[in-house]
């Protein structure tokens, strides 16, 4: 094997992003603030680009500000991490760039090197002077000569002669000295370590003055507190930075990069501060720019890159190591996306490169949960790391890789947490989920499915996600089946349906996709999608249970358990397929499915009457979108009959049948009828359910639609509102019953004249429905027509128009001509063209509506009743009140027997008649 010759000085990479952070330096360097002294600090986790975003400011300095001298400090250089050693660096790299001149300090660090290794003897290379300052070296001969031991005094008589015959320049500089050499003489190495910071600082404001334009970074600032981590005070160990270097230079501008924020650390202990320092956080790098840092780094294939930028969770050093893999892997083979699987070893060693094993171990610990308060955090260390103090966990979340969330929890960086997970003992691991699972199932152990609160959605969440890192594969399935039991009746759909998608993908891969007990837990799965409005998907996923249930047909679905796979199970998946069906408008479908299933459980001698009752029950519902409401009526009554005796009157099954008795007594006019029905049903829904399931929204939403047809507005708002209130709450944003929720509160708005109201949820009831069925669905139809009459009521007729035709269109497509639907969008056509008094266009469109209505409908609905009244309306303006009068006359009759006197088409009726009466009076 050849090996390859290291490349160490390999292209510049790219800069990507960090505009505001470049934005920022750019303000701090043009406009620095009024005070003697500032700092800018930014901080991130490891690897976030801390590093490379300050070479990228010093290219800026170079290039745009010629005026600012700059250097550069990195507290990873274990020799920079020491007062005197990092003050002799600082030094050496100013006078590169710069005339300064540090006699002072020079003397003083001599001093200090004498007195703190009295056997060493100092180096001149160590004390650089110019030509001009050759005296100094007969001060460091004259110290040097003191190598006997650290009892010998220094000859502080000898030193002060040397200085007292250097030039004038010289002596003034000494004789400025803060502190005399008598005085330093006398002092403990300790002591004068301690002071160093300011003689440097004088040193410095001497040569450049208080108004220099400089500016100082230092890099890699936790790594001052490499390897004193819980010796001392924290604040200690970068104390002579904080409060005496850069304060005593004044007008130096400080730019800081480190992992934890330390801006509240600094000014607890100087207040001065809060006004001094600006902290901005380094934010993990946006997913558009690690494509665009690959891209440029040469890494051509799309798959790759998504792997890698996904893998990345927004830190630059990870992108860096992949390229680094790329490029070696192209060497001998062209780079696949599995070459990029994996956490790489090197960015968990920089995460914990300054923490030490106890650290480590309880952060290992903190990897599992996916968040955690104070109070599971003492769990878990009392459980896993005792050794670790509960009492420092105040410390521990002001480290830059833990987020705190809104919820006073906190999270490990997604990046670092893998890591952790990677290169720790799996069995430890383990043990932790083990821990973990149990602590949430335990907080949703048995509970009342109508006490279910946020906090138990989370405990679910979480219970699960431990629960496959701890369980076998059995035990996971049981586990599901039974806690997500509560949750599926609560109607918390959005909190499990993720969960069963999961578990069935991972059942899928565990028996393979045509396992009869697949097919159960993936019917599971289709009832819910079903219930979050997901109609597409919740068919596909009955379809293909359907086949899988034919295909095993006499199969028992477990081996231990007497339960096989027959024509009943069948005739289930077909009726569960004809609701989705109805759902979205396919009414034809949904009755050939269920004639299907019916015959098959008829034909059996032994099928269970409720479930015959269930298909009437569906089978109604098809008839009543269909307009037949006879015969929908019969099966509901046969089917609520059965419930009845079976299951008792305040049955949540009872309450289905009843809400659609109701809803068919609603669209036949008969609303006194519906409305003490719809309020049973809610009765019965707040009762078993809480008032906030989506059920309740339902029947709510229908019992405001009622009311408007009742001409009780402010019931229907209030029963809309609340309505509307509990399926934001509970459904999907998207979900098609918020659409007809919105729908029906509309409604309320049109006949409150809350018009523009009216249009704003309208318009948003429509974007449900497009985003959920497409725009050819039956259900866009209905919300097209209740737009176009608000248009009608806003004088926009042309609008208005287009919308009703779009409608029509649509509705023609789903449900032919004689649909009691296609009467309706017809007689508002008529009305319209009755408003803009085009009665020779308003009258054969209103006399077909009629014919539809009358056929539909029957002769003595409310609808053929408002239609007879447009076409009374058309013929008493073009002065045919004989045939305006008896077609007034008679939707009075209707209104009166099905309205009652006072409701507002009554009057309205009342009036016109009234009118034709006294025109046809003076006509005679």
């Amino acid at each position: 094997m050849t090996l390859r010759q290291t490349d160490y000085f390999r292209k510049e990479r790219v800069f990507v992003d960090r505009e505001t952070c470049i934005e920022i330096f750019k303000n701090f360097i043009k406009n620095p603030n009024n005070q003697d002294y500032n700092a800018l600090f930014y901080y991130g986790i490891a690897g976030i680009g801390k590093s490379k975003l300050q070479h990228e400011l010093q290219s800026i300095l170079n290039s745009d500000y010629h005026e600012v001298l700059w250097v550069s400090m990195d507290l990873e250089n274990e020799y920079h991490r020491n007062v005197s050693t990092f003050l002799v660096a600082l030094r050496d790299k100013i006078q590169k760039k710069s005339n300064v001149k540090f006699y002072k300090f020079n003397l003083a660090h001599a001093l200090f090197s004498k007195k703190s290794r009295p056997e060493v003897p100092l180096k001149k290379e160590t004390y650089p002077m110019i030509k001009e300052d050759g005296f100094f070296y007969d001060i460091i001969n004259a110290l040097n000569e003191n190598i006997l031991g650290s009892f010998i005094s220094i000859p502080v008589k000898r030193i002060v002669n040397i200085i007292n015959h250097t030039p004038e320049n010289v002596r003034r500089h000494f004789g400025e000295l803060p502190i005399s050499i008598e005085k330093l003489e006398s002092m403990e190495a300790h002591e004068i370590e301690k002071i160093l910071p300011c003689i440097f600082a004088a040193d410095f404001t001497d040569s450049l003055g208080s108004n220099s334009r400089v500016c100082i970074f230092i890099d890699t600032y936790e790594a001052i507190w490499k390897d004193w981590r819980r010796i001392g005070s924290f604040s200690e160990k970068d104390k002579w930075i904080r409060k005496c270097l850069i304060p005593n230079i004044p007008g130096v501008s400080w730019v800081i990069c480190g992992r934890e924020q330390i801006k509240s650390l600094w000014v607890e202990d100087e207040k001065d501060w809060e006004m001094c320092m600006k902290e901005y956080p380094i934010e993990d790098l946006p997913e558009k720019y690690g494509e665009q840092f690959l891209k440029e780094c040469g890494v051509e294939e799309k798959d790759i890159r998504d792997v890698i930028v996904k893998a990345s969770e927004g830190v630059p050093y990870y992108l860096n190591l992949s390229v680094d893999t790329y490029e070696q892997v192209s060497r001998r083979k062209k780079p696949e996306a599995k070459d990029f699987a994996g956490t790489k070893k090197e960015v968990f060693e920089k995460f914990v490169k300054y923490l030490d094993k106890n650290e480590i171990r309880t952060l290992n610990v903190l990897s599992a949960p996916n968040s955690w308060d104070r109070n599971l955090f003492e769990l878990l260390i009392k459980k896993f790391n005792p050794t670790y103090s509960i009492y420092e966990f105040p410390d521990l979340v002001k480290y830059s890789f833990i987020k705190k969330d809104m919820d006073e929890s906190f999270s490990l960086h997604q990046l670092m947490r893998k890591s952790l997970q990677e290169y720790q003992d799996p069995i430890y691991r383990k043990d932790v989920h083990l821990f973990l699972h149990n602590y949430y199932s335990n907080k949703i152990k048995d509970i009342d499915f109508m006490s279910i609160t946020q906090e138990h959605e989370t405990a679910l969440i979480e219970a699960y996600y431990h629960a496959k890192e701890s369980l076998k594969f059995a035990e996971l399935g049981i586990w599901v089946i039974k806690y997500i039991e509560p949750f599926d009746k609560a109607g918390y759909w959005k909190t499990i349906d993720p969960i069963y998608e999961d578990f069935i993908e991972l059942l899928k891969e565990k028996v393979g996709p045509e396992n009869i007990y697949f097919g159960a837990f993936l019917r599971r799965l289709a009832f819910l999608r079903e219930d979050r409005g997901r109609y597409n998907e919740a068919i596909a996923y009955y379809q293909q249970v359907l086949k899988i249930f034919e295909k095993n047909l006499g199969k028992k679905i477990l081996e231990n358990k007497d339960v096989a796979v027959d024509d009943h199970s069948i005739a289930m998946v077909s009726n569960d397929l004809a609701n989705c069906y109805l759902d979205i408008g396919e009414y034809e479908k949904a009755l050939t499915l269920q004639q299907k299933a019916l015959k098959i459980v008829q034909n059996k001698v032994d099928e269970d009457p409720l479930y015959i009752a269930l298909l009437q029950q569906n089978m109604a519902t098809t008839y009543q979108y269909l307009g037949q409401y006879k015969r929908a009526m019969e099966l509901c009554q046969a089917a609520l009959n059965v419930r009845e005796a079976r299951l008792g009157e305040e049955d949540l099954e009872v309450a289905i049948t009843l809400e659609n008795m109701a809803i068919i007594h609603q669209q036949s006019s008969n609303y006194k009828e519906a409305l003490p029905i719809y309020q049973r049903v809610l009765n019965i829904r707040e009762k078993k359910l809480g008032p906030k399931h989506p059920l309740v929204a339902q029947t709510l939403s229908n019992l405001g639609t009622v009311c408007i047809l009742m001409d009780n507005i402010d019931d229907a708002l209030k029963y809309n509102q609340r309505a509307q209130k509990i399926a934001e709450e509970k459904l999907d944003k998207n979900h098609i019953s918020i659409a007809n929720t919105l729908n029906n509160l509309g409604a309320t708005y049109r006949y409150a004249y809350r018009y523009d109201d009216a249009l704003e949820v309208f318009q948003q009831a429509l974007q449900i429905t497009e985003h959920s069925l497409g725009p050819d669905n039956l259900n866009i139809a209905y919300t097209l027509n209740n737009i176009a009459e608000i248009y009608c009521k806003k004088k926009n007729y042309e609008k208005a128009l287009e919308l009703y035709q779009k409608a029509l269109n649509i509705a023609k497509n789903s449900l032919g001509m004689e649909h009691p639907f296609i009467g309706l969008i017809l007689n508002n056509i008529g009305r319209l063209y009755i408003d803009t008094r085009e009665f020779e266009k308003a009258h054969p469109i209103c006399q077909q509506a009629l014919n539809i209505r009358g056929k539909t409908l029957g002769t003595d609905h409310v609808d053929f009743a408002i239609t007879l009244m447009n076409l009374a309306y058309i013929y008493g303006c073009v002065g045919r009140s004989d045939y305006s009068l008896p077609l007034s006359e008679r939707s009075l009759q209707i209104f009166e027997q099905k309205l009652g006197p006072d409701h507002i088409r009554t009057k309205e009726a009342k009036l016109l008649v009234d009118t034709l009466k006294e025109l046809y009076t003076k006509d005679s």
